[in-house]
């Protein structure tokens, strides 16, 4: 999804740290709305997308099991076989179902479901354990992309790339919800593209997902004490370090940010976390 068409991903002006778990998956549906990554059916096939991944998700079939008939998941979910086809073949594209002739339709195993699709992500997030178990996953993932993607930076961007990294994190000082987000985002996002790695670059999209559900989540889905910040002077420290081409000070600065993050993450996800 591009940025311009996620801008308005929190303009519900819902207080940070508000624990509401339906207005969260509300936000979230609209954060993600605009994805490429999600199905365009609408109607009854939308709702039994919706319904079955669910479903899924939360284990209600067994994973690399068989799926009840075509008939008995039309009479479950209350919806015609035509609909009900056109849904599991949206699931089988989300990697989660597999079809075929005199084989009838499995639960794939869950490391072939398509993670990165927004709806797949949404339903994991709805899970009890779901909020807690992501932001410890991304905390995971950012430590392994985001410090060399820094460190890189400092020693190939641009003088133009670094400037717009610098004015960005300036940029994180004085303003406020819901544009922060958005140029939070961006921050990340710059960086990783002043990497000059085209590896890391192509990653630039599946990031963009993860960072703006991250913040959404961080935002409006755990306790005050433990929500969103902009951590100014950490983006400060990483664009510095970019602009003044010290691949360490730029490695340095992520480290510090993320172990902040990770923090909360680990926080959150403990049995009784602050949701």
């Amino acid at each position: 999804m591009a940025l311009t068409d996620r801008r308005a991903l929190l303009s519900s002006g819902s207080e940070p740290g508000g624990g509401d778990p339906d207005g969260l998956v509300a936000i979230l549906e609209r954060t993600l709305s605009g994805d490429p990554g999600r199905s365009l059916a609408g109607g009854v096939v939308r709702q039994t997308v919706q319904a079955l991944g669910r479903a899924i998700v939360a284990g209600r079939y067994a994973e690399d099991g068989p799926l009840p008939t075509e008939t008995e998941l039309a009479a479950e979910y209350a919806v015609g076989r035509n609909a009900l086809r056109e849904a599991i073949k949206v699931l089988a594209g989300k990697g989660m179902i597999r079809t075929a002739r005199r084989y009838g339709s499995r639960i794939r195993p869950r490391p072939d479901w398509s993670i990165l699709d927004p709806d797949v992500l949404a339903w994991h997030l709805q899970e009890p354990d779901g909020i807690g178990r992501f932001l410890v996953d991304i905390a995971d993932l950012r430590e392994i992309i985001e410090p060399r993607a820094a460190e890189l930076a400092a020693l190939r961007a641009t003088a133009e790339e670094a400037e717009e990294i610098v004015a960005l994190a300036a940029r994180l000082a004085v303003e406020t919800m819901p544009q922060v987000l958005d140029t939070d985002v961006r921050f990340h996002l710059a960086v990783l593209n002043a990497s000059h790695n085209r590896l890391l670059s192509g990653f630039a999209r599946s990031l963009d997902v993860l960072l703006r559900v991250q913040f959404v989540v961080s935002a409006h889905g755990i306790a005050p004490e433990f929500a969103y910040s902009a951590s100014a002077d950490y983006h400060m420290g990483i664009a510095e370090g970019i602009r003044g081409r010290d691949p360490e000070k730029a490695r340095g600065a992520v480290m510090a940010m993320l172990t902040r993050n990770r923090g909360i993450a680990e926080k959150v996800a403990a049995p009784g976390g602050p949701l």
